[in-house]
């Protein structure tokens, strides 16, 4: 019998059961049995690479703003932010006249640098979602629109600014399944092989431009903290090639330690994870050096409109900007605060001291307050705007449909 006649039969066979449940339970069971009948086995949904498992519970992101992790979170990056400021002895008369004649249009130029970064993203992030899925679903990665894969890349940005433990990952894979439909737990594998991609080839441009702003310097007694962390920088990137390593080894002999019930939820993340690179690594390397050296040019604008960078002797170069982009975003990468709050600030202000920055600590506070303005203050303002206002449509749903809520009420 083939494919297609087996297709046929098990239709068939549950069409016949599904009216026999509705005449024993009632016409009010006969939709939903009828509905079973109709959608196609997991087999059938396995062969066309389209098998969709079950996403846990939508993240309310508002209500998760009242939550006791969110708020102990918060209390702790402030409360690290504090205590930290506290200690450098800032003059914060000074820093809000550096603020006062900063340069608005770098300003604005670092605005524009930052957000240009979101679109290369999600072109990064729709040919490893492409590579890792096949049939209809690559249909729809493919002709979803650029807009609505930053859109949903922005909002998970906003998530992770404002919630802690990286959800943000979670709330991203929601909502491509929402948008583009698939597997959950494969999206989620594609968006661990980004985060991996990024590690991997962030250590050896922030080791490069460490090597570069500070030279001999580097291994001198008090750099102790900059050693750390390109020695967490390193973790990090040998820890995000290892967890890959295991996944591409194990295989599917996880599966024997594994309760029956997680067996397709692994089956799909290990397939998102270990097949999002396909045969597009060269360039996807090359991508992901674009968006970090975008990063880095962020920080060039923001300590240009703070009139230090290359200023005589005492000015600092690119090289440092790329560093202290760099190491913001391994910060950032530890999932203790949202966005890094309260670690982010005291590190930019530290490595600005060390470089010796006209104004020293107080310079570097005007520069830690305008680039966290940039990095996290308009992603937490204009995220919640998009938030509260936008929707991410179900696949198949017509363009005009009003079918998507907004997000905030989607997942009240």
């Amino acid at each position: 019998m083939t494919r297609k006649n087996r297709r046929a039969a098990t239709a068939a066979n549950a069409w016949t059961g599904a009216r026999q449940r509705a005449g024993d339970n009632g016409g009010a069971t006969a939709a939903s049995a009828m509905s079973e009948a109709r959608a196609p086995g997991p087999d059938v949904a396995r062969n066309e690479g389209e098998a969709r498992d079950a996403a846990p519970r939508p993240i309310n992101i508002v209500r998760r703003l009242g939550d006791w992790r969110t708020i102990l979170s918060f209390a702790a990056g402030l409360a690290i932010l504090a205590f930290a400021m506290s200690k450098t002895g800032i003059k914060w008369g000074a820093a809000r006249q550096t603020l006062e004649h900063a340069n608005p249009l770098l300003f604005l130029l670092a605005f524009a640098v930052y957000y240009l970064s979101f679109p290369l993203r999600a072109h990064r992030w729709r040919r490893l979602m492409r590579n890792a899925n096949q049939g209809s679903v690559r249909r729809e990665i493919d002709h979803a629109p650029l807009w609505d894969l930053t859109r949903i890349i922005y909002l998970s940005y906003f998530a992770n600014a404002v919630i802690p433990a990286k959800l943000g990952d979670l709330y991203r894979a929601y909502l491509a399944q929402r948008r583009i439909g698939g597997s959950f737990s494969r999206t989620v594998g594609t968006i661990l092989a980004e985060r991996i991609l990024d590690l991997v080839v962030l250590f050896p441009l922030l080791l490069l431009a460490a090597a570069l702003t500070f030279r001999a310097d580097l291994l001198t007694a008090h750099n102790t903290n900059i050693r750390l962390a390109l020695l967490v920088g390193l973790a990090l990137a040998v820890a995000a090639g290892a967890i890959l390593a295991v996944i591409w080894t194990a295989g599917e002999r996880v599966l024997r330690v594994l309760p029956h019930r997680l067996h397709d939820i692994y089956v799909h993340f290990r397939h998102g994870a270990v097949h999002a690179f396909g045969r597009d690594l060269p360039s996807l390397i090359g991508q992901t050096i674009v968006i970090w050296l975008l990063e880095g040019a962020r920080f060039a604008c923001i300590l240009a409109a703070l009139h230090v960078l290359n200023v005589g002797a005492g000015g600092i170069g690119i090289d440092a900007a790329v560093f202290l982009a760099l190491g913001s975003s391994v910060i950032t990468t530890l999932p203790l605060t949202p966005a890094g709050l309260g670690l982010v600030e005291p590190f930019i202000v530290a490595v600005l001291g060390l470089l010796h920055v006209p104004g020293g600590l107080t310079t570097g506070a005007a520069v830690a307050v305008l680039e966290r303005i940039v990095s996290y203050l308009s992603i937490v303002v204009c995220g919640f705007a998009l938030y509260v206002f936008s929707s991410v449509r179900p696949r198949g749903a017509p363009a005009r449909q009003a079918v998507g809520e907004p997000v905030g009420e989607a997942l009240a």
